[in-house]
């Protein structure tokens, strides 16, 4: 019998030293957020709006149709280096932040839609974070595995509310994503807001001319193309 996502419990454990990862000011954050369209976003900010069925893996707004919850429910998905891997590997095809960012665009299509104001950006955090690490000792305890990583978002939404009941002290979740490699996924919540305002390292659009070359590459590497629109 296949292994599932169990349900969440009635009560999640005591937090321990070993269930935590704590992630420097400094960090470098990736993100794709949409300059344009009816709703832009900055490269910091927030979704207030969800949860989204069958896209925010970790949105922990209230359960029901989509709706906006600011200020108390807000969720940022964003890509960086392993931060319990030092130094970071090196080396090998896939598994970088890029890839992380675009997979997570995509999620179950095969094209993605490159539009004027879709935006790559990596910028460095101004304050540490502190995050559940679903990769480790708290997965084992929970019995969840990988298996909030992969589940349907129907069934990992649940988790995701429960989680920030229980550790309200928490910027977020550190998470495996599907492409695997150097590069892990963290799902930050309203906490996280005052930590995320550094200095921004790159901020191009996606069609920019050194840019669209290396979203071709990924694309090919992760089986899904791409269309200019």
């Amino acid at each position: 019998m296949t292994q599932q996502l169990p349900d969440v419990p009635a009560s999640l454990p005591p937090l321990q030293d070993e269930h935590l990862v704590a992630v420097p000011a400094g960090t470098a954050l990736v993100r794709l957020h949409d300059l344009g369209g009816h709703h832009p976003t900055a490269h910091d900010q927030l979704r207030w709006f969800g949860p989204l069925p069958g896209r925010g893996r970790f949105d922990h707004h209230p359960p029901g149709p989509p709706a906006d919850h600011a200020p108390e429910h807000g969720v940022l998905y964003a890509a960086l280096d392993d931060p319990t891997t030092s130094p970071p590997p090196v080396g090998g095809a896939g598994g970088t932040a890029l890839d992380v960012v675009l997979s997570e665009a995509v999620q179950n299509g095969d094209v993605l839609a490159i539009t004027d104001g879709l935006t790559l950006t990596v910028w460095r955090t101004s304050g540490d974070l502190r995050l559940l690490d679903l990769r480790g000792p708290w997965a084992q305890r929970t019995r969840t595995g990988t298996h909030l990583s992969t589940a349907p978002h129907e069934r990992s939404q649940p988790w995701a509310r429960a989680i920030r009941r229980r550790y309200p002290q928490l910027h977020g979740l550190l998470y495996t994503p599907a492409t695997g490699g150097r590069a892990v996924a963290a799902a930050l919540n309203e906490t996280s807001s005052p930590h995320l305002g550094g200095q921004i390292e790159l901020s191009r659009p996606l069609h920019h001319p050194q840019l669209l070359p290396l979203v071709g590459e990924v694309g090919q590497r992760l089986g899904f193309s791409i269309e200019v629109v």
